[in-house]
């Protein structure tokens, strides 16, 4: 018995046999601002995916969506921890994403730069990742509980 569903056993199958067009047709489906002009580059000990092209993830994720036609619908669904729930439409979390864009430049966050987003599990803490996106800023994710040493290793390595 395969307990891997037909669908998924065909993308893997696909993907083996020729992983580069399989990526660059899956890379299709979001909105680029320039192409790429090659889908997979390796370099040892480095790797880049979509040599030339650009995108902005965060737009795909929310701006086009919201212009679609789909504000309205739900983008983000949080749980916390003592079960209340807390729903935002593609056009709230865009407007939030807007926000704490606006607030990271306003520190003098920009491109290239790297930010440590040290947070709790919570609606707030995708908003920062897809606000740094946003304004083209990298970002590493710490979830708060971690101790001061792995903090500071963390933040250590994405200045590198």
């Amino acid at each position: 018995m395969d307990l891997v569903n037909p669908v998924v056993r065909r993308l893997l199958i696909e993907a083996s046999e020729d992983p580069d067009a399989f990526w660059a047709r899956a890379a299709t489906e979001i909105a680029w601002s320039r192409p790429w002009e090659k889908v997979f580059e390796y370099d040892p000990p480095t790797f880049r995916w979509f040599v030339g092209g650009e995108t902005n993830l965060a737009w795909n994720a929310l701006d086009r969506h919201a212009l679609a036609g789909r504000g309205g619908q739900a983008a983000l669904v949080a749980l916390n921890e003592r079960g209340e729930q807390r729903v935002m439409t593609y056009s709230q979390l865009r407007r939030e994403v807007q926000r704490a864009a606006a607030a990271l430049r306003a520190l003098g966050v920009g491109r290239g730069d790297r930010v440590t987003i040290y947070m709790p599990t919570c609606a707030e803490a995708i908003i920062a990742m897809l606000a740094t996106v946003r304004i083209g800023a990298i970002h590493s994710v710490v979830f708060a509980g971690f101790g001061a040493g792995a903090l500071g290793d963390r933040i250590r390595s994405s200045s590198r």
